[in-house]
């Protein structure tokens, strides 16, 4: 839901690109970005956390093609010696089972989370020298 309602504010300086899971192969794509944001669902007690990643933080796991948004961050800075302010938007869930319908709790946090969403942009936009 949240990526249809991003996408569909059309914005200029966003490009939205949904997928499953995170893998490196997304890492050539990203070198004309100079902020990436990774949106996912996660099991935590606020309906929607908006968070910078820091190049010193620790990967959750680097043992498959699977990659989480720290180890994708710091591979892209070792190969292309190129900055990317990272940060990720977590949605809470409580159901991750594929095809399951979004609950009204979940269209809340992911309503929420849009809010969230918007003011980051604003605030990126207000930074910039776009």
């Amino acid at each position: 839901w949240l990526a249809d309602k991003i996408a569909a504010d059309a914005h200029p300086f966003v490009t939205v690109q949904t997928m499953h899971q995170l893998h490196i192969e997304v890492l050539e794509q990203l070198q004309q970005y100079t902020h990436v944001m990774v949106v996912d669902a996660a099991l935590q007690n606020e309906p929607a956390l908006l968070t910078s990643i820091d190049p010193q933080d620790t990967p959750a796991h680097t043992e498959s093609h699977q990659a989480d948004v720290v180890t994708l961050m710091q591979l892209h800075r070792n190969l292309y010696q190129q900055p990317i302010d990272w940060f990720t938007l977590r949605i809470a869930a409580q159901q991750f089972e594929m095809g399951t319908a979004i609950s009204p709790a979940c269209m809340q946090h992911a309503q929420t989370a849009y809010a969230l969403w918007q003011q980051w942009l604003q605030q990126i936009l207000n930074e910039s020298t776009l």
